[in-house]
């Protein structure tokens, strides 16, 4: 979110401001008057990484019919098996020509397609429901719970119990509950008669 030149500082995003100035006071003052200085603004300390808030935008408009049928049939079965040579046998492609054209058209390997799509599906789950991570890993096609826990993480930063506690709907009823509590009992809604 911050790309220090060490002579030139800029940050990208509506709020990294934020950001740039705590990693300034950082630099200038020390790391305890930025991590109090963070927390008197009630901001978190600046996040190195933004892989937690990318998200994955598939690429349609390309041109490639086959392929854009292979990328209709993937999303609808995420949680199915799928291989490259399945995937080019299914339009009736030699699977490195199917492979070459299905870089060209979205960018991404089959391979990552899948496993982006895949952690998309599985980041929305964690965000809107209360669902075990075990029942959404096999949800979205990964039979082995570490191996789409080391995934999610090599994805996002972060692992799928931390991405639920940040962005889940249980962590925004919590962190209101929080606020409410702090409020003075004027302040709070109380339900009407």
């Amino acid at each position: 979110m911050v790309v220090d030149g060490v002579d030139i500082m800029t940050a990208a995003g509506i709020l990294a401001w934020v950001d740039l100035g705590l990693t300034l006071v950082d630099r200038m003052l020390g790391p305890s008057v930025m991590l109090h200085t963070a927390r008197f603004v009630l901001a978190d300390p600046p996040r190195r990484r933004q892989s937690l808030y990318q998200e994955f935008t598939p690429r349609l408009q390309h041109g490639d019919p086959e392929i854009r049928e292979v990328q209709t049939r993937l999303h609808a079965g995420l949680h199915e098996p799928h291989s490259v040579e399945h995937l080019a046998q299914s339009v009736a492609m030699h699977p490195r020509t199917f492979q070459r054209r299905f870089k060209e058209a979205t960018g991404l390997t089959a391979t990552e397609y899948i496993q982006a799509a895949r952690i998309a599906k599985a980041r929305e789950s964690l965000e809107l429901t209360n669902e075990p991570v075990a029942h959404i890993s096999r949800s979205v096609g990964y039979l082995d719970v570490s191996n789409f826990r080391r995934l999610f993480q090599r994805a996002t930063g972060v692992t799928p119990s931390e991405y639920r506690s940040r962005f889940g709907i249980a962590a925004r009823g919590s962190r209101q509950e929080e606020l409410s509590a702090g409020q003075p009992a004027r302040m709070r809604s109380t339900p009407s008669r």
